[in-house]
C-alpha cells in the first residue's frame, strides 16, 4: 500500500513538474508576446518570451550556438533556419495536421526541420508620390539622375529580412548585374539604416522620397501616413515566416513544444496574430486554407514572387553582407 502511495504521488509530481516547465521562445515579431499570452491562457503552458528584433534574434541563436538557451525560434526568412538546420540545430521531420494552401505547400520543407507560418515580401517600395513628383515602376528606376539621395534601405547586416531582398536582386539578375545594380544604387546616393522603423522615419522626416522595406511595414506605415504610394516591383522575393522547436527538446518540453506550433497554424493563433499588430507585422499573407489576410494586405499585388532557394542562400549570407557593407555601404 505505501509503495502504491509513493508511485501515485511520484506520477503527480511529475505530472506537475511537465505542467510547470516554461517553454522559452525567441521571437521577432510585433504580435509574438500577444500570441505567448493567449497560448498560455488556453493550455495553462507557461512562456518565457524574448524578444528581439530579427537580425539581433538570429545573431543571438548563432551566438549561444550547441548550448541553445531557446525552445522554439520563430522570425522571418527560411534562408536563416536552413543554416540552423545544416547546422542539426532544428528538430526535424514532424509537422502537425495543417491545411495549408498551395502556397503553403510550395514553403514546407521536404525534412520539416522549420514550418511557415505567413509571408510577407522583402523588398517592397513605399513612395511619396507628392514630393517626389514621380513614381518609379522599376527597380532600375531607383538609378536614375531624378532620385539622387532620396533612395534609403536597410543595412542586410543588421536587419534579417533585408538580406533576402539582397539575395533575390543576385538571384534574380545573376550575381554580377544585381551587385552592379546595387553598386549603381550607391553612386546614386543611396542611404542605408539599419532597420525598418529607421528607414521609415527617414521617409517620414522627408531625408529621403523612396524606402525600401518589408511588405508589412510598408503596408502599416502607408496607412498611417497620407500621399505614400505602395510599389511592389518585380521581382518581389518572399519572405515566409517560419517556426521551429530546438534539437534537443525532449520529453514534456517536446510535447509542449509541439503544442505551441499546433497554435501558431490554428485559426485561433493566427486571428491573435492578425489582430495584435495591424501598424506592421499583422499584414501578412495568411498560408492556411480558411483564414483570409487583413484588408490592407490587398493593396500589395504580386503576381508571380521569387522563392529564394534556402540551400543556396544560406551559407553564402556572411559573404554577401561582408560585400554589402564594403561596396554599396562606402
Amino acid at each position: 500500500m505505501k509503495r502504491l502511495l509513493f508511485l501515485l504521488l511520484a506520477g503527480t509530481l511529475g505530472l506537475a513538474t511537465a505542467r510547470a516547465h516554461t517553454l522559452t521562445v525567441y521571437a521577432a515579431f510585433g504580435y509574438d508576446q500577444a500570441v505567448a499570452q493567449a497560448f498560455t491562457r488556453s493550455t495553462g503552458i507557461p512562456v518565457d518570451l524574448v524578444h528581439l528584433s530579427t537580425g539581433p534574434l538570429q545573431a543571438r541563436v548563432q551566438a549561444e550556438g550547441a548550448r541553445p538557451r531557446w525552445d522554439l525560434v520563430w522570425f522571418d526568412g527560411n534562408v536563416a533556419m536552413r543554416e540552423l538546420a545544416l547546422q542539426h540545430r532544428l528538430a526535424c521531420g514532424w509537422a502537425p495536421a495543417v491545411r495549408y494552401s498551395a502556397l503553403g505547400r510550395s514553403l514546407e520543407p521536404a525534412d520539416l526541420c522549420y514550418l511557415p507560418v505567413g509571408l510577407t515580401y522583402a523588398g517592397t517600395m513605399l513612395v511619396n508620390a507628392r514630393r517626389l513628383g514621380m513614381v518609379p515602376r522599376s527597380w532600375a528606376d531607383l538609378a536614375r539622375p531624378a532620385l539622387r539621395g532620396k533612395v534609403g534601405m536597410n543595412n542586410p547586416a543588421i536587419s534579417g529580412p533585408t538580406f533576402p531582398f539582397v539575395a533575390a536582386m543576385l538571384q534574380h539578375d545573376g550575381v554580377r548585374a544585381g551587385e552592379a545594380w546595387f553598386e549603381r544604387l550607391r553612386r546614386n546616393g543611396l542611404k542605408v539604416y539599419p532597420t525598418n522603423g529607421v528607414t521609415l522615419r527617414a521617409l517620414q522626416y522627408g531625408q529621403i522620397d523612396v524606402a525600401i522595406v518589408q511588405s508589412s511595414a510598408a503596408l502599416g506605415f502607408a496607412a498611417r501616413e497620407a500621399g505614400l504610394r505602395i510599389v511592389a516591383a518585380p521581382p518581389q522575393a518572399a519572405l515566409p515566416s517560419d517556426i521551429a522547436i530546438g534539437a534537443g527538446v525532449r520529453g514534456g518540453t517536446l510535447q509542449q513544444a509541439r503544442r505551441f506550433v499546433e497554435f501558431v497554424l490554428s485559426p485561433a493563433g493566427q486571428r491573435v496574430m492578425q489582430r495584435a499588430d495591424p501598424d506592421a507585422d499583422s499584414n501578412y499573407q495568411p498560408l492556411l486554407q480558411g483564414v483570409p489576410a487583413l484588408p490592407a494586405v490587398s493593396r500589395l499585388v504580386v503576381r508571380d514572387p521569387l522563392l529564394l532557394d534556402p540551400l543556396a542562400w544560406g551559407p553564402r549570407q556572411a559573404g554577401v553582407d561582408q560585400w554589402f557593407s564594403s561596396r554599396v555601404m562606402h
